[in-house]
Formats: C-alpha cells, structure tokens, sequence
C-alpha cells in the first residue's frame, strides 16, 4: 500500500492521475481523495516508477507512506473514521437546536403580580 499526497484542483486531473497509475503492472486498487490530495495505491508494484511517473506530469507528488496492506487494520480504520463522523453530525443537529445533549431543561414558575398598592414587584422563582 502506498499514499501519495498531491494538488487535484479539479475531476479532470483526478481521473488523468487514475489513469496514470492504472497502467503500472501489478496495482489492484486505485482510491483518490481529492478533498485531502490523497492518492491510494494498493497491490503488488514498483512504487519508485510509480512516483517517478507521477512527478513527470504533478511536481507535488510526495510519497506519505509505504507499507504493506493490511485488510482487518484497514476495515478497523474505515469503522473509526464512520464513528468519528457519526459523532460529528450529532454534534452539528445539537448545535443547530435540534435537540439538547445536556438532558431536560429547567422550568421556572413565574408568580403573578399583586395589584394592591403597597406590593413591591413580582417574584420569579
């Protein structure tokens, strides 16, 4: 498994760089993150004419890390970023009012005002 980081500024570029890394031999799977510039290669290749093909054409091309592939890391992974993301969505609807993460709200009881003519004011309690 091999992460490069890299500019994709628009679907145009992203597909070129899919394209460029599908042609090596050996590679399985091609994942491309434009929002994060990741590009994801995974299988059995050469990653030194990977990253030499691909500073050619985008000289921000950076190897961020290399290793071997590991699907049950991977699954974990995967199933800690969903729950990250969960979490980041209910945080969202409690801050839009949805509802209220703190538990129920207080209730105050306001006590009517007297009319006689030597009451000091109401009492809110």
């Amino acid at each position: 498994k091999m992460v490069v980081m890299m500019d994709v500024y628009n679907e145009r570029s992203k597909g070129k760089i899919i394209r460029t890394v599908a042609n090596f031999h050996g590679v399985t799977t091609i994942t491309m993150d434009s929002k994060d510039g990741k590009l994801t290669v995974i299988g059995d290749f050469d990653s030194s004419k990977i990253l030499t093909k691909l500073k050619r054409r985008w000289i921000n091309a950076d190897m961020a890390t290399f290793g071997p592939y590991d699907p049950k890391k991977e699954a974990a992974a995967v199933e800690k970023k969903r729950i990250k993301e969960r979490e980041r969505e209910r945080l969202l609807e409690a801050s839009r009012g949805n509802y209220c993460l703190c538990g129920p709200t207080t209730q105050h009881q306001i006590c009517v005002c007297n009319q006689e003519p030597y009451h000091q004011g109401c009492i809110i309690s």
